[in-house]
C-alpha cells in the first residue's frame, strides 16, 4: 500500500550518524526510526560470549536466548553439545525437528510459527521482505550455524527473505538472489530450511552437525 510506500522510504542506512567517541546515534531522518530486531540479539549474545570466555575464563557453556543458541567450547569431557531445532508446528507432539552437535558455535533460528498476526484468517510473521514490503513467506524457519551469533542471526533473517532457488516462470528467471546459492559461498556458515510443506533443504556441509 501507499503507507508502506512512504515508510519504506525512511530506511537508508547512510542516514545513521554513530560517533563511537561521544557513544551516540544521530539520524539524519526525523522520520527514521532505529530497530536492531534481525541482529541485536544475536549481537548481545555474541559479546556476551566474547566476555564469558575472554574476561571470565569461561571454557564450557551453552546458553540460549530465544532461537539464539551460542556455544562456548564443548562438554568438559570434549564432545560437543546438543542443540535442538524446534519443530514449526507447535502444535505437534515432536518438540524438535532435528538435533545438531556443536562446538564454539552459534545456532540461531527465524521462524514464523512466534511472533505473528493473523488477519482474515491467514497468519503474518514479523520479518518484512524489504522488496514486497510484506512479510516473508517463503518457509517456516531457517537456521544458521556460524562462528559469531551476531552475524548468524542477520544471515537468518537475510535467507528468510530469499526464495531458495531461483525463481523462474516459464521462460523468464528473475534476478533475485537465492538463498542456497548465497549460504554455499559463505565460508564457516551453514543453513537448514523448513518449508511450508515440512519438508527440509540443507546447505553442502549442514548435515556434518546433524545427530
Amino acid at each position: 500500500s501507499d503507507v508502506y510506500k512512504r515508510q519504506a522510504e525512511h530506511t537508508d542506512i547512510h542516514n545513521i550518524v554513530i560517533d563511537e567517541e561521544a557513544s551516540t546515534v544521530y539520524l539524519t531522518d526525523p522520520d527514521m526510526l532505529l530497530d536492531v530486531g534481525s541482529i541485536g540479539k544475536g549481537y548481545a549474545v555474541q559479546k556476551v560470549a566474547e566476555y564469558a570466555k575472554n574476561e571470565l575464563g569461561i571454557q564450557y557453556m551453552l546458553f540460549s536466548v530465544g532461537g539464539n543458541v551460542c556455544a562456548i567450547g564443548g562438554h568438559p569431557d570434549g564432545s560437543t553439545w546438543a542443540v535442538g531445532i524446534q519443530n514449526p508446528d507447535v502444535e505437534s507432539d515432536q518438540a524438535y525437528i532435528k538435533k545438531v552437535e556443536v562446538q564454539d558455535l552459534s545456532v540461531v533460528t527465524s521462524g514464523n510459527y512466534q511472533r505473528y498476526y493473523t488477519v482474515d484468517g491467514k497468519r503474518y510473521c514479523h520479518i518484512i521482505n524489504q522488496d514486497t514490503l510484506m512479510p516473508a513467506d517463503n518457509f517456516s524457519s531457517v537456521t544458521i550455524i556460524t562462528d559469531d551469533s551476531g552475524m548468524a542471526d542477520a544471515y537468518s533473517t537475510a535467507v528468510f527473505n530469499m526464495p531458495l532457488t531461483a525463481v523462474s516462470y516459464t521462460h523468464l528467471t528473475l534476478p533475485t538472489t537465492e538463498g542456497m546459492e548465497f549460504v554455499n559461498q559463505l565460508d564457516g556458515v551453514e543453513a537448514m530450511w523448513i518449508l511450508e510443506d515440512g519438508s527440509i533443504r540443507y546447505s553442502d556441509g549442514f548435515e556434518e552437525y546433524t545427530r
